[in-house]
């Protein structure tokens, strides 16, 4: 196997600059060096050129087995500075080989190409000394503002202070850039970490880490198995992941696309687009939209002032503070919500949802879960299939729909709807309309401002009506197999029809008839009448009571 050697540094000796194309075989006196290993001979070369780079000119480094560093100067000169290493199993050879390992220099229009040519018996050599090794390690100082190219392959790339253009592609080695200009970046097998880019950035990697930050212009990022980790992208940044972490701070913009990998996103300024398949999303601080799909992994999202769409499967929602119209889409996973500003559309198939503080129209839907709401100035549309649903200080019109679920109303501002297949409904303090449809449980209703109406079967009924601002409100009751009971104030009119069967019928406030009396039929009115108060019932009694 290849191994790269460790950069010894020596004092190089010095060629002089030549120009037009510059062929330069290396025929210093290979140096003994001791063994790393037992047995094992080294032998070391250095070398150094300096070119003159033309305005407009561009450097071209091509390498393999070994590192490359560039950093940036002032002036015009390319400075080449190699150290070359074998190691074999005695001196000769190894000092054979490294005779035979070239460092070529060529000068063109187009600017200086560098390039590592090893021997043609590389192969050969290789077998016939199981235990050998050889590397070229460069250090070129350059024109920091000339462009660069890189082909380099199982060793290192460090670059710092190049602010031309580069396109730099590495294999099996770390690749580190600091104080670049706009480039393409590409490794395979080895981490990337770009620090400080001049413009727009592209950076690629298959399999190792990539952390990028303070891109002046927009990012572009690539990655198969490694993590991702991206800060202050001026511009907007672009992310595809595979199979890492996902991490970007401080952009203009961003788009995610990753698989079997979380996603943080944060203090991004305008819009962001995540999609992700299997990991968490984490998303706080967004000035614009945010679009969110994911699933079999949780989405969290809080401080977002534009719009929310989040399709999720097989994971829990969770968001806060949010500016604009939030829309969710969920299976298998509780949604949980705070402080919305905008209109909100939620639904899940299998899990709860909780919201609190949403300011304006709200709509939830779930499957095999309960709905909890509080909270609602605008009024709210709560549909579950066989869950509860629990509403609590709730401004406009409400509207609840259940099956094998209980329904408890508490402070409606407005009209307030009920439709229950096989769960009780408790309702207090409504100011509008109510109306209740349920069977085989129980209604309670308590201080309704508005007209009541309550079809029953299987089930008591209990009203309690309040005191309207002026004149009556009509009240409709029906029930079998249990009782009603209804309380109205003292002072206001109605026309009774009461009506049961296998039980009777009591009033504690005076009804005159205006029909024949018994004790499962009841027509005529409380004081003069007014409104209608129809009760009826199959087997159960009826009582008329006054209201506290």
């Amino acid at each position: 196997m290849i191994r790269t050697l460790p950069i010894l540094r020596r004092e190089p000796l010095r060629f002089a600059a030549a120009a037009g194309l510059l062929s330069v075989t290396l025929l210093f006196a290979a140096r003994p060096m001791r063994a790393a290993n037992s047995g094992q001979e080294q032998a070391s070369r250095d070398f150094q050129q300096t070119v003159t780079l033309g305005a407009g000119q561009s450097v071209h480094v091509e390498h393999k087995f070994g590192s490359v560093r560039l950093h940036g100067e002032s002036g015009r000169e390319v400075k080449i500075s190699a150290t070359i290493r074998a190691q074999a199993s005695s001196h000769e050879e190894a000092e054979s080989f490294a005779q035979k390992i070239k460092i070529e220099v060529q000068q063109t229009g187009e600017g200086v190409r560098i390039k590592t040519i090893y021997p043609e018996e590389e192969k050969k050599w290789f077998h016939s000394s199981k235990n050998s090794s050889w590397s070229v390690s460069y250090d070129i100082g350059m024109p920091s503002e000339a462009p660069i190219t890189v082909r380099n392959s199982f060793g290192g790339v460090e670059i710092t202070g190049v602010h031309g253009a580069a396109d730099v592609e590495n294999g099996y080695g770390t690749l580190i850039v600091r104080d670049a200009g706009t480039g393409r970046w590409t490794n395979a097998f080895g981490s990337i970490e770009l620090t400080g880019a001049g413009g727009n950035a592209s950076v690629s990697d298959n399999n190792g880490s990539v952390q990028v930050s303070d891109v002046k212009g927009a990012l572009e990022v690539r990655n198969r198995f490694g993590s991702i980790t991206t800060r202050n992208i001026q511009g907007a940044a672009t992310i595809t992941g595979g199979n890492g972490a996902v991490v970007l701070t401080d952009a203009a913009s961003g788009n995610i696309t990753t698989s079997f990998g979380s996603v943080e996103a944060r203090n991004i300024r305008g819009d962001l687009s995540v999609h992700d398949n299997n990991g968490n999303v984490e998303i706080s601080s967004i000035g614009g939209a945010t679009d969110v799909t994911s699933s079999f992994g949780n989405v969290t999202f809080t401080d977002v002032h534009g719009r929310v769409n989040c399709t999720t499967n097989n994971g829990r929602v969770k968001g806060s503070s949010a500016g604009g119209s939030v829309t969710i889409r969920d299976s298998f996973g509780n949604i949980e919500l705070d402080t919305i500003s905008g209109a909100l559309d939620a639904e899940t198939s299998n899990g709860k949802v909780l919201v609190r503080d949403a300011r304006g129209s709200v709509t939830l839907k779930s499957s095999f879960g309960a709905i909890e709401a509080s909270n609602i100035p605008k009024g709210i549309r709560a549909v579950t299939g066989n869950g509860g649903i629990t509403l609590t200080d709730i401004g406009g019109d409400t509207f609840a729909k259940t099956s094998f679920g209980s329904v408890l109303a508490e402070r409606i501002g407005g009209g307030l709807t009920v439709e229950n297949s096989n769960g009780s409904v408790t309702a207090r303090s409504a100011k509008g309309d109510a109306s209740v449809k349920t069977s085989f449980a129980g209604v309670t209703l308590e201080s309704i401002g508005g007209r009541i109406t309550v079809d029953n079967q299987n089930g008591a009924i209990s009203v309690t009506a309040m005191r309207p601002a002026s004149g009556c409100r009509d009240i409709s009751l029906k029930t079998s197999f249990s009782s009603i009971r209804v309380r109205v104030p003292e002072g206001v009119g109605y026309n009774v029809t009461a009506r049961t069967s296998f039980g009777r019928i009591s009033s504690e406030i005076p009804v005159t008839s205006t029909g024949s009396i018994g004790g499962d039929t009841l027509n005529g009115t409380i004081g003069s009448g007014g409104c209608q108060l129809q009760l009826t019932d199959s087997n159960g009694s009826i009582e008329i009571a006054k209201a506290p």
